[in-house]
């Protein structure tokens, strides 16, 4: 899947789509779909969605004002429980990710000592 651009000379508009290659059966080779995601802006190199991708807008959620005593998640209706719960799971996964890191650093290491040992060997 990639995003590709296109320009409309009657109306001078840029427009960008979603390119994904399927294999079709009837034609035994690969077919390409495009769908629309919105306008391409040229001076600021940002797509403009067209209101039928992405996620929902924030003004969909409710806000809470200044004045108001209740807290936002008993208006999304996530209990403390469930905050502590998925808390100690962030916890463990970012825990989990700095030793994977670790471990990547220390791989990157070792591969690049390999062609020096190969050449002392020689």
């Amino acid at each position: 899947m990639s995003i590709t651009k296109s320009y409309n000379k009657q109306t001078d508009t840029y427009y960008a789509y979603e390119t994904t290659y399927e294999w079709s059966d009837e034609k035994q080779k690969k077919v390409q779909r495009k769908r629309c995601i919105g306008k391409f802006d040229p001076d600021t190199g940002k797509v403009i969605p067209n209101g039928k991708v992405g996620r929902p807008s924030l003004s969909r959620l409710p806000r809470t004002s200044a004045k108001s005593d209740t807290p936002r998640n008993e208006l999304l209706d996530i209990s403390p429980d469930d905050i502590k719960k998925l808390t100690a799971r962030l916890n463990k996964i970012e825990e989990a990710l700095q030793a994977l890191s670790v471990e990547i650093h220390d791989l990157r290491v070792e591969v690049e000592s390999l062609p020096a040992r190969n050449t002392q060997e020689s």
